[in-house]
């Protein structure tokens, strides 16, 4: 760990993050800067966002996602999801879907919702990885569950199997469609309504009571978690 080879660079770090607080942001680019090339982890990620936002330096795409990528090599998960960003937009770097897959892949990995939608997404199209309807759905449904709606409705899709793309191989199971559409309703998408009445049109009476069940147990869920 960084902290234990250079005992002195957390709190030094900690001062970067009060002078940038305080929008002293000259003097903190230049503290991230030195700890950054010391290796330091969180401090290579905070100044890619300043060289992304041109705050303390000047506005640089290249060397903000170097320094992502220096972080990111360490496992910082922000950094992460963002030199994935930076790949797929080609912002900084050459555009590389197969990296920016890779970036965003590690950072699913440990958690990330806004990651685990997008190689979710990246997966179902074939994009910068070779498409797999079972990963997408996995991670399109870890997305969801953390109330990503965009997931929730695209996991909904994946449930319909072969009415939703003929190569589909992910088991028909209108019960989780009928959830997911409904609660990316609930949530205001406007498109998952045309979808809840393909997977309702598909089950029976008690199926639909199930369905809803799963809805109420979700929704009961997330305002435990999120109060």
């Amino acid at each position: 760990m960084v902290a234990e080879t250079h005992p002195g660079l957390a709190d030094d770090f900690k001062e970067g993050i009060k002078l940038a607080t305080t929008n002293d942001f000259i003097k903190a680019a230049e503290l991230f800067k030195r700890l950054a090339e010391k290796g330091h982890a969180e401090a290579q990620f905070y100044l890619g966002l300043m060289y992304e936002g041109g705050r303390g330096v000047s506005k640089d795409d290249h060397q903000a996602a170097f320094w992502w990528e220096k972080s990111a090599e360490q496992g910082n998960i922000l950094a992460q999801n963002n030199l994935g960003l930076m790949y797929e937009q080609g912002r900084g770097v050459l555009q590389d879907y197969s990296k920016a897959a890779y970036w965003f892949l590690k950072a699913a990995e440990q958690g990330d919702p806004e990651a685990q939608y997008t190689i979710g997404f990246m997966y179902a199209n074939g994009e910068g990885i070779s498409r797999d309807y079972l990963q997408a759905i996995f991670w399109l449904t870890k997305a969801a569950e953390h109330g990503d709606v965009a997931a929730q409705f695209k996991v909904a899709q994946l449930h319909l199997g072969v009415l939703y793309t003929p190569d589909n191989n992910v088991k028909q199971d209108f019960i989780e469609a009928y959830k997911w559409f409904k609660i990316a309703s609930l949530e205001g998408d406007q498109n998952a309504k045309d979808g809840l009445e393909v997977a309702e049109s598909y089950l029976a009476p008690s199926a639909i009571e199930e369905a809803q069940r799963r809805v109420d147990e979700w929704i009961a869920n997330s305002r435990k978690q999120h109060p």
